[in-house]
């Protein structure tokens, strides 16, 4: 009886063991299984954190392009709280911060923390505010981890996006479309000889191009410095056939400014491929650069003034041109959602792009130009590095949003 007693405890510490080793292994898959799915669950919560500081940030930049009437505080939170339930995350805290994503009170000033810093749906957007911080967080249950007594987990995120006046866009196969065209900061016009002449106020100074805008004419005159170019992505290479297909299929670089690119040639090239690639574009928003400055040598560094004087202007094409920032700008099209082509002066466009042949009765608004394009400057918010002052031209200026944290 004393050997069978002992053989039964030895089972009874067998189960005991086995019992054990069975708890710690679910444990041990819980933790795998469990934490593969709240690392998931991290990269949904900073996704929301994201998604929802760039909502707020949004409402601010379209007040930074002259929304009228202008975005309010109530207009931020529902772009927040909205975006929100489209990500299934919680908000514990949505607050305004300065451009350089630094918390901000009420009164603008910098915030020593979420206590005292300016909340999205306080009543009012503060001064100096620049962007909006975001918190989020999601609350889920657990699968085999609840065997250890953990029956919840939680994940949190934070993120701030910032508004402000776009530095730089990323390349064309990242989704960043960049027509191979450059217009002057100063709206541009032709003397009667159809050479470029910048148009100027009373005073003799240069008229910026004005945006949101209507519709209106940006001449193409005779080749030379100053005048529309037509960028080469891949310098010195290049020609006609080139430009249209960097057109049809966009192909340009990652662009940032203010710097110096490359130019095969200026104003009318007069030619019907250009013109019907352009006019692909019919009725659409495109991005293109804005130049201030024209160099005929390669320049040593990004600045104006890394363009030796002697060379700045030059002649004919195979220019550089000092690109100072970019704009969005909207072709007419005949299609009926431009009413304001219809009815723009005698012209009545019926298309954005006005460059085979002579086309002097479409064109010419008193400047003697024979080619132009057509449409008008919009304010649309993109994506990219932005920064707080708005460049050569504040009214043309793309304004953008930012992610930095």
């Amino acid at each position: 009886m004393h050997r069978r007693d002992a053989h039964r405890d030895e089972r009874g510490q067998v189960l005991v063991i086995v019992a054990i080793a069975m708890v710690t292994l679910v444990a041990m898959v819980g933790i795998v299984i469990d934490g593969g799915y709240a690392w998931g669950k991290q990269r949904d919560t900073q996704n929301g954190a994201d998604a929802i500081a760039k909502a707020g940030a949004v409402k601010l930049a379209e007040n930074l392009a002259g929304k009228s009437p202008a975005n309010t505080d109530n207009d931020v939170l529902t772009a927040v709280t909205d975006t929100m339930t489209a990500n299934v995350v919680g908000l514990p805290g949505a607050y305004y911060t300065d451009f350089d994503g630094n918390l901000i009170t009420s009164s603008g000033a910098p915030a020593t923390g979420t206590g005292d810093a300016a909340l999205v749906g306080g009543g009012f957007i503060p001064p100096n505010a620049g962007g909006v911080q975001a918190i989020t967080d999601q609350t889920f249950d657990t699968f085999l981890a609840r065997v250890i007594g953990i029956t919840q987990f939680t994940t949190r995120a934070t993120a701030t996006a910032r508004a402000g006046y776009l530095t730089s866009v990323c390349e064309a196969d990242a989704g960043c479309i960049i027509l191979p065209i450059t217009v002057p900061v100063t709206v541009l016009g032709c003397d009667g000889s159809n050479n470029p002449a910048p148009l100027t106020d009373s005073d003799g100074d240069k008229i910026l191009w004005p945006a949101p805008s209507d519709v209106l004419t940006v001449p193409l005159c005779k080749n030379g410095p100053g005048n529309v170019g037509w960028l080469d992505w891949t310098p010195t290479a290049g020609g006609t056939s080139e430009l249209i297909d960097a057109i049809e299929t966009p192909s340009n670089i990652g662009l940032k400014w203010p710097g110096w690119y490359y130019i095969t040639s200026t104003g009318n090239v007069n030619s019907k491929g250009v013109e019907d690639a352009l006019n692909l574009y019919k009725g659409q928003v495109v991005l293109i650069p804005q130049f201030d400055l024209t160099c005929d040598t390669q320049p040593s560094g990004p600045g104006v003034k890394d363009c030796p004087i002697p060379n700045v202007g030059g002649n004919g094409s195979n220019q550089w041109y000092h690109l100072a920032g970019m704009s969005s700008f909207k072709f007419c099209t005949n299609s009926g959602s431009m009413p304001e082509c219809d009815i723009a002066g005698p012209q009545n466009y019926t298309q954005g792009a006005y460059i085979n042949g002579n086309n002097k009765p479409t064109c010419d608004t008193g400047n003697g130009a024979t080619s132009c394009l057509a449409g008008k400057f919009v304010k649309i918010v993109y994506e990219g590095e932005v920064q707080a002052a708005p460049g050569v031209n504040e009214s043309s200026s793309t304004v953008g949003i930012q992610l930095i944290r």
